[in-house]
């Protein structure tokens, strides 16, 4: 289970629970101004557990305020993974006398036995309280062991509410006219399913190219034992109102981030920009670290968009709402110290190498060269809580550019973890580290120009 560290490995800015175990982001939506977050969340104990939705909300998607527990567990089971629409048109018929109500959707799971089927609970105040429909389940399990997540989205083809969730090796898709009776649509992912892995947190949601319109859906893949990590798949196609289709993208799986610890992400509702967050830490170790009152964390935010490289479009992101913070940057040459926990960093340069280290004599080690990127954490910190941790699959994170020449990064870390974005967002990397003490210098070796500013 979470253990207490050596010290306080609880990041400044990138989201926490007050106490226990967080995982999957639920429910995430945009409304008068206010980011809602709501999350998987055990209040009980710093492990998986019995689940809930917690709920947090922020007006710069870095500092939080946390609210009273949104949904509790109940006779058809724990409050699995979902996700919520803003009715602003009220199809729902839940808002009385002009109010607009939110509505979540969400899996029932059962403890015993696993079954899970779809219900719905709604709010009329902003998303603070919610009451649960009477008719729940609105969809019944049609005979799958694995069978949740749902995903709503306001279809503009059909005029109507459709809804994507993961059905075991492949994602269903569902139209409603009023969230509440739901039909099958499409079907994606057999054939497509390249690792063979069990589907979990898929998303669909569309971006604007210079060839016009394209949908992205995203698929959380479970980890293979001693072939593949935990990680993100995507694909790139269309959506005709019914169902999602690819073109030739290709047999080799597409994945969001080359780093271990960005699982089970999804995008913010009623946005006008895909905005994304990721759970912060690999569901393979997640019950082990080494927190101690708290598990669990959420990316930074990102900005989603698709790039056109040599091999067709791929997706980037960029963090999203930091402009404010890189005004005030300045340079940092080998041997500097840092400042502080908590900081990003922008680097241009062709090729070299980055080192955080501290009086411990760990490292955390980033590399760049012209073809490749590559992160070791194999010397960062602690790593004896989990066999898995530090691997031969979890200890270096490396992946190939997409695009030639000098390289633009951004790096984020935040006491126990670390985010890079390089080549325009097209390779990103999210990777937590457990050093005994804070990191206090920094290494610049190689044709690197480093800026740095203050991540709070």
């Amino acid at each position: 289970m979470s253990t207490r560290g050596v010290r306080n490995f609880r990041p400044k800015v990138h989201f926490t629970p007050p106490r226990n175990w967080s995982n999957d982001p639920n429910g995430m939506v945009y409304m008068d101004g206010l980011w809602h977050l709501y999350y998987q969340h055990h209040p009980e104990q710093p492990v998986w557990g019995p689940m809930h939705w917690g709920h947090a909300a922020s007006r710069d998607l870095l500092h939080w305020e946390h609210h009273s527990i949104a949904l509790h567990p109940d006779e058809l089971g724990y409050i699995f993974s979902g996700s919520m629409a803003y009715d602003k048109e009220n199809t729902s018929g839940f808002g009385k006398a002009g109010e607009i109500p939110v509505v979540a959707m969400y899996t029932s799971h059962r403890p015993e036995g696993g079954h899970e089927c779809q219900s719905i609970a709604y709010s009329v105040d902003g998303g603070y309280h919610f009451e649960k429909y009477y008719g729940n389940p609105v969809i019944d399990n049609p005979g799958l062991e694995d069978f949740r997540d749902p995903k709503v989205f306001w279809n503009k083809k059909r005029n109507c509410w459709s809804m994507i969730l993961a059905a075991k090796d492949c994602a269903y898709i569902y139209a409603s006219e009023d969230l509440k009776s739901w039909e099958r649509t499409g079907e994606f992912g057999r054939e497509e399913n390249l690792v063979n892995s069990t589907w979990e947190c898929t998303d669909l949601f569309p971006l604007q190219t210079e060839e016009g319109e394209k949908w992205v859906l995203l698929a959380s893949m479970m980890a293979i034992p001693g072939r593949c990590c935990a990680n993100i798949q995507y694909f790139i196609g269309e959506f005709d109102g019914d169902t999602f289709r690819t073109g030739t993208q290709g047999k080799e799986p597409l994945w969001l981030d080359f780093g271990f610890d960005n699982y089970a992400g999804v995008t913010f509702h009623n946005y006008d920009k895909s905005i994304y967050l990721g759970w912060g830490v690999s569901p393979e170790y997640a019950n082990l670290v080494p927190t101690g009152e708290f598990a669990g964390l959420m990316t930074a935010a990102r900005e989603l968009s698709l790039i056109k490289t040599e091999k067709g479009h791929r997706l980037a992101a960029k963090p999203f709402g930091l402009d404010h913070l890189r005004a005030v940057s300045y340079p940092v040459a080998d041997g500097d110290s840092l400042i502080g926990e908590c900081f990003g960093l922008k680097v241009l340069g062709r090729s070299g190498k980055i080192t955080f280290s501290n009086e411990k004599k760990q490292e955390l080690v980033i590399e760049i060269e012209e073809e490749n990127i590559r992160i070791d954490r194999s010397r960062a910190g602690a790593c004896d809580f989990s066999e898995k941790y530090c691997d031969k699959l979890h200890s270096v994170a490396e992946a190939k550019r997409l695009l030639s020449g000098e390289i633009d990064m951004e790096i984020l870390f935040d006491v126990s973890y670390l985010e890079v974005f390089a080549d325009k967002g097209l390779e990103t990397a999210s990777m937590t580290v457990y050093p005994d003490v804070p990191y206090e210098k920094i290494s610049v070796q190689g044709d690197l120009t480093v800026q740095i500013y203050q991540l709070q």
